[in-house]
């Protein structure tokens, strides 16, 4: 695949805004200090279990419906990017196998079929293998679930609710539901959540009200007044007024459910509540996002944060990736490199951020064998990524003819107190998970984007 124009669009795309800046909605960002306000909880790793083999995991996949295995296959690379020996193939996704000699990089490949038949096959390449020390036990490798499941219906009945709070609006659906239009019955697939937060606000945002609602089985919830007890906190966004886009993210646990989840994406200028009495944790993901085309090639730069909430709606300040010579310059080296199609692409952005501890490139594309195609290469903050890194044919890469490329660089500044394997170990976790919330509560990412 000829990466040169998309590599050449990231770059020159960062060098015109240093990588960070106004974007088409807000043309007046301010760069800070990226280490003066970083928070001191950072997340401590957990003990690595211990495996008599050198890598063991389980690969699964995750959507709606829960998280159910998956076979996958294993590929070992040398630092040449050759693979060293045949696919291993599970069916049961369970793999316990010894790394062997020289060997630099990892790949899990899984392949589906989704809801329109057409194939999707997702790569994880792990970089920098040979620089672990310890044995790389990941535990559960995640690949995101392509295939619908069937709707475990709860039906929410507001025709009570509307009769006594006509001037109200209730949230927590796809889309707001006005009381005032007396709404029909509203059907939500509740599948593998457990538990639902809903809550009701009045015209003048005077009365913001929550309440928690249980999923356990399918069956139809009238909703009264007394159903939301809880008084709204409103968050406040005021000292981060120029993101662009907000998302709150409501967790809690129990017995049945290791998160409960609910999103709700504002603007900035649109108040924003949590329920502290109801909730165990809210998180806040702040985005800046700017986009620009240069010879028919779109590219996408988006900055995201997140951070918790405390009871009294206010939240951490830690600042966004932000753009500077050093972060410019970084990927400028970044993109020289893909001149020499026989050199290996090499990046270093240790100087860009402090925080930064994982870098992720990621290549999309079509084929006609393997469908749609994402490729992700997770490496420490410099790396070397081989310029033949490749399967042994196993994916057809000599014969492909690949369409509609993508590339992705993610600069990725997690609050962790561990090693690149620890990381990792958490990083392959299901979405859903606890570990991914500790790991993501107090993180901050940089994403650049070319589409051809």
């Amino acid at each position: 695949m000829k990466l040169l124009p998309l590599v050449c669009a990231i770059s020159t795309a960062c060098l015109l805004t240093a990588c960070g800046g106004s974007s088409s909605s807000n043309g007046n960002v301010a760069t800070t200090n990226t280490s003066a306000n970083t928070p001191t909880n950072t997340v401590t790793p957990p003990p690595t279990p211990v495996s008599e083999y050198d890598v063991s995991f389980t690969s699964v996949i995750e959507n709606d419906c829960g998280i159910t295995p998956i076979a996958s296959s294993l590929i070992f690379h040398d630092q040449q990017g050759q693979a060293i020996e045949a696919p291993i193939i599970k069916q049961d996704g369970q793999f316990q196998h010894n790394v062997p000699d020289n060997t630099h990089y990892i790949s899990i490949i899984a392949t589906q079929t989704d809801n329109r038949n057409q194939k999707q096959t997702e790569i994880i390449t792990i970089n920098n293998v040979d620089d672990i020390s310890s044995d790389l036990a990941l535990g559960t490798v995640t690949f995101k679930g392509y295939q619908s499941c069937s709707c475990d219906a709860v039906n929410f009945d507001f025709s009570e609710l509307a009769a006594t709070n006509p001037g109200y609006t209730v949230t927590g659906f796809s889309d707001n539901v006005v009381l005032a239009n007396n709404p029909s019955t509203l059907a939500l697939c509740a599948n593998s959540l457990q538990e639902k937060l809903l809550f009701i606000k009045n015209e003048t945002t005077g009365d913001v009200r929550g309440g928690l609602f249980s999923l356990t089985e399918p069956k139809t919830i009238v909703l009264t007044d007394t159903d939301f007890p809880t008084a709204g906190v409103v968050v406040n966004t005021a000292q981060h007024a120029q993101t662009n886009e907000y998302v709150i993210i409501s967790a809690s646990t129990s017995e049945l459910l290791s998160r409960e989840q609910s999103r709700y994406a504002r603007f900035s200028y649109t108040p924003l509540y949590i329920f502290p009495d109801i909730v165990e944790q809210s998180y806040i993901t702040s985005y800046l996002e700017q986009t620009s085309s240069q010879a028919g090639i779109s590219v996408t730069i988006a900055s995201f944060v997140t951070n918790t909430i405390d009871d009294t709606g206010t939240f951490n300040t830690l600042s966004h990736i932000q753009g500077s010579h050093e972060l410019a310059a970084a990927f400028a080296e970044f993109g020289n490199s893909f001149n020499d199609t026989s050199r290996s692409v090499i990046y270093d952005f240790g100087n860009a951020d402090q925080r930064i501890n994982e870098v992720t490139v990621t290549l999309r594309w079509q084929d006609q064998f393997n469908g749609n195609v994402s490729w992700a290469v997770r490496g420490k903050t410099q790396a070397n990524i081989a310029a033949d890194l490749s399967f042994g044919n196993y994916l057809n890469e000599s014969t492909a003819q690949l369409s509609n490329p993508s590339l992705s660089v993610t600069l990725a500044a997690h609050q962790f107190n561990g090693d690149f394997a620890t990381l990792q170990r958490l990083r392959t976790e299901p979405l859903s998970s606890n570990e991914i919330r500790d790991l993501l509560a107090q993180s901050a990412f940089l994403n650049i984007t070319a589409d051809q």
